[in-house]
């Protein structure tokens, strides 16, 4: 049996073929629900070459952190050189400190500037370069509909 998230992903033609447990090719939709702002991304077949993954958590989890823009500390502003290792140690670890002048804080106060995301449930779309696509409003209202909570989005390197 389908998962209903899954199978709603398909109805919509965001979602295509099942590549494995949570993972799909991405369907041929799916360019009505992301702005692409670059070049669009090689067409194969009618489908886009990108996958849909979705990572699923049973508490509160970290991902990301490869950002194109230099992550820095609040206040003192100082260039945070360990930020995948922060969200590595999440949730055992909600603090930092910062190793030039010994500022210190929570995760959250960290402008992660679309680098990083906490939560439970994660949908990866692979093949986009950073900064070269973002979700529209149609695919976050779905997502928010299949979910019951709002989403957001960030660029990260893909899971693979």
């Amino acid at each position: 049996m389908v998962d209903p998230f899954w199978q709603k992903l398909q109805q919509l033609g965001i979602a295509g073929k099942p590549l494995g447990a949570d993972h799909y090719q991405a369907g041929s939709s799916l360019m009505e629900y992301v702005n692409y702002l670059g070049c669009s991304p090689s067409l194969r077949s009618g489908d886009i070459e990108s996958t849909l993954r979705i990572h699923r958590f049973d508490q509160p989890a970290a991902m990301g952190g490869d950002s194109v823009d230099a992550i820095r500390y609040p206040v003192c502003k100082h260039r945070l050189a360990d930020a995948s290792d922060l969200l590595r140690a999440y949730p055992a670890r909600t603090t930092w400190q910062c190793p030039e002048c010994g500022n210190q804080g929570t995760l959250d106060q960290i402008n992660w500037r679309k680098s990083a995301g906490f939560a439970q449930l994660f949908l990866e779309i692979s093949a986009i370069f950073p900064k070269e696509a973002i979700p529209t409003d149609k695919l976050l209202a779905v997502l928010h509909e299949l979910c019951g909570c709002d989403w957001t989005w960030f660029y990260s390197r893909a899971s693979d």
